[in-house]
């Protein structure tokens, strides 16, 4: 007898670009719907993943639009003194003081639930399953972008940073999981979007390359890792996949975008996205 097979979603971050796929989960949310057997989450993915499976609704929302605009989360004159220009283990510390993740929730999910980060020192990608020992230590590794957070997250003794270094766009990964036979990718960057050669990745590469060099060689083979990604993605499969992406980035929210009202439409644009998702989803 043949096992069922199992459906899968793949969350990419973005920073405040997430507040798109807030919206989607949202929406996912007021209408029941969660079909998924494994839920992959990377950067501000897992963020939004970990709310969705918790069913707070809102929660996302509510961190773009209050914590992360305070101002003891994004201080550019902490980070030239030498501190971080993103406070996360600030920003986890308050968010779960006022407004606490509904573990209990979320572990009873059907959903495995698995946070992508970036081994600080190798430089591979860890796809490091959600428990109530790692979960927001996990959520905040995923969220350190190298340099903008100085120090690495350890988590059973290993350090991390964001899963975006190593594997921003986890498709290759999800779909050679076990029986997965149908997935949904909610990107925040358009369908046509594919990563352009950085001199930043080459001159951070240089900063790590005498202590880290793993990571160094990481930084600087990220761009065609995420092409490649988005190529598969794209590619004939006898899997199938439905990819939910933002229609433009027209008024949406950047990553560190400190505007209200462009966090709200993006979550917006989220909303109604979502609703066409379902709707597709039932059709594949």
């Amino acid at each position: 007898m043949l096992k069922q097979h199992r459906q899968a979603l793949v969350v990419e971050g973005g920073g405040m670009r997430g507040a798109f796929t807030s919206g989607v989960l949202d929406a996912f949310l007021q209408q029941q719907f969660n079909p998924f057997d494994l839920c992959v989450g990377v950067s501000s993915g897992s963020t939004n993943v970990a709310n969705y499976l918790a069913a707070q609704q809102g929660r996302t929302l509510q961190i773009y639009l209050d914590h992360s605009l305070r101002p003891e989360f994004i201080h550019y004159g902490r980070f030239l003194k030498g501190g971080d220009l993103l406070d996360l283990k600030w920003m986890w510390d308050v968010v779960e003081q006022e407004h606490p993740l509904n573990q209990a929730q979320l572990f009873a999910s059907h959903a495995e639930f698995h946070m992508v980060l970036t081994h600080a020192i190798s430089g591979e990608a860890n796809y490091i399953k959600a428990c109530k020992d790692n979960i927001l230590d996990g959520l905040r590794a995923s969220s350190s972008i190298p340099v903008l957070t100085r120090q690495a997250v350890e988590i059973f003794g290993e350090p991390y940073f964001d899963g975006g270094v190593a594997d921003a766009l986890p498709v290759h990964w999800a779909a050679q999981q076990d029986r997965v036979a149908k997935l949904m990718v909610i990107r925040t960057r358009p369908h046509n979007y594919y990563k352009a050669g950085r001199k930043g990745d080459q001159l951070l590469a240089k900063y790590f390359s005498k202590q880290r060099y793993g990571f160094a060689q990481s930084l600087l083979t990220r761009t065609q890792r995420y092409n490649d990604a988005v190529q598969f993605l794209h590619s004939a499969s006898p899997q199938k996949f439905l990819e939910v992406c933002p229609p433009d980035l027209k008024n949406m929210a950047g990553r560190l975008s400190k505007d209200k009202a462009k966090i709200r439409y993006s979550y917006d644009v989220g909303l109604e996205t979502g609703y066409k998702a379902i709707e597709d989803w039932h059709k594949l």
